[in-house]
């Protein structure tokens, strides 16, 4: 089975045996590229549904912000599924009334009860073919339609709404970043107006050249069921981390695509992870947004729109009542 297969040539990239012999990898990379793209007819079930996976901690007013601007912003948009923890009685208590706050919408709210089992469960219940991840500082600054994306064969093409012309500094690493060399799409089919490139040749250690992002980053379902499985992680840094680690090869040999604006940014004024200490603006500490929240604001996400994602994701926030 194709499944099996997979798994196999997985483990073929994320032996240590192979850790220090380059070669070998991106080798192995591409047979397994090859292979996923002659097995197309098996993965080609239920092309144009995709549902997607919030991650979220102690940062009820923050995911409020990103899911009103999902709704707000984004044309034909898909399920969402919330996995959310908390470090305190008051957190919690924010997680429940944010529950109330959006009826009708399409959002399955998660308590966490252990991060992997949660997530693997999760994704093998998941019925759609392709899926996405975000993190709950992240916002939405722009309007698209989702069924731009959702039309694309992640086995071949990987959409990624946090690139865009505006993406020329790296906030993690604090420095400038080349754009990638853009291509002119294979398929005459595909949307002329978005972007094209090769992962595996843009600018080393850039965003451009990092295809596994839990933010908004398209895959196809079934493979990212199969990898998860094969890596070790306990919370979303590490898991993005691992899937970096172990899988880049295997990405790095596909296309990406976006829009010449970036649709959607990361806020990074806080930390709440305990595995990696992010840089950060520092402007808004977790405790101040619940003390906020709590008085009955709300973030004031209409501020960001059209903004470029430099500007943005170094921006303090304003606060309007619910």
């Amino acid at each position: 089975m194709i499944r099996n297969k997979i798994k196999e040539i997985i483990k073929s990239i994320v032996s240590p045996v192979f850790k220090t012999e380059l070669n070998s990898i991106k080798s192995i990379a591409a047979a397994y590229q090859q292979m996923m793209q002659t097995s197309q007819q098996e993965l080609k079930t239920m092309d144009s549904y995709c549902e997607g996976i919030v991650f979220s901690k102690d940062r009820a007013m923050q995911l409020h912000a990103l899911l009103s601007s999902y709704f707000a912003y984004v044309k034909n948009p898909v399920k969402l599924y919330v996995i959310y923890t908390t470090s305190n009685l008051r957190h919690l208590e924010s997680y429940e009334e944010l529950k109330r706050l959006f009826p009708g919408k399409e959002i399955v709210f998660i308590k966490e009860k252990k991060f992997k089992p949660d997530l693997e469960k999760l994704v093998d219940a998941i019925e759609a073919a392709k899926l996405f991840f975000m993190t709950d500082d992240g916002l939405f600054i722009d309007s698209f339609d989702m069924q731009d994306i959702i039309s694309f064969n992640p086995i071949q093409v990987i959409p990624s709404l946090i690139k865009g012309l505006d993406l020329t500094y790296c906030y993690i690493q604090n420095k400038n970043q080349s754009l990638p060399e853009f291509i002119n799409p294979e398929d005459p089919s595909l949307p002329s107006f978005m972007k094209y490139w090769e992962w595996g040749k843009a600018e080393s250690f850039s965003d451009w050249a990092y295809p596994l992002s839990l933010d908004m980053t398209f895959y196809s379902k079934k493979e990212i069921q199969t990898l998860l499985r094969e890596i070790s992680y306990k919370g979303p840094n590490s898991l993005e981390t691992a899937l970096h680690q172990n899988y880049a090869a295997i990405f790095l040999q596909r296309k990406g695509v976006c829009y010449e604006k970036a649709k959607y940014v990361n806020i990074v004024c806080n930390i709440v992870n305990t595995e990696h200490q992010n840089r950060n603006t520092g402007l808004h500490s977790t405790e101040s947004l619940l003390k906020k929240w709590q008085e009955g604001y709300r973030i004031q996400y209409e501020d960001f729109f059209g903004q470029n994602c430099i500007t943005a994701e170094k921006s303090s926030f304003t606060f309007i009542k619910r």
